[in-house]
């Protein structure tokens, strides 16, 4: 990934994820491909670097740009995650249910 800074600007390459984690209370994501699932607590997100796993309290959505691949969540972010498998979705939801 490269970064550019113009005077006072940042930009990204285009397709390249990035996550921005503010204070624990926000979180900014690029190259999102879509949410699985999500709740409260949890926000199991497809990017282009595979599944994310995001855990907290009383978290929402803020931003939501399908087409940019941009989300931006509040709450109090308390963990994050990749999921390299395929799966991940599947076992966690099964973990859940049989522990």
């Amino acid at each position: 990934m490269t970064i550019h800074q113009e005077s006072a600007r940042y930009t990204i390459s285009s397709g390249d994820h990035l996550v921005t984690v503010r204070n624990r209370k926000r979180m900014d994501m690029t190259s999102v491909k879509s949410i699985e699932r999500f709740d409260q607590e949890e926000f199991y997100v497809n990017t282009s670097q595979g599944h994310l796993l995001i855990r907290g309290e009383e978290l929402r959505i803020v931003h939501l740009d399908v087409d940019k691949g941009l989300l931006t969540l509040e709450g109090e972010v308390k963990q994050f995650q990749y999921d390299e498998s395929e799966s991940g979705l599947s076992k966690s939801f099964l973990h859940k249910l049989f522990g």
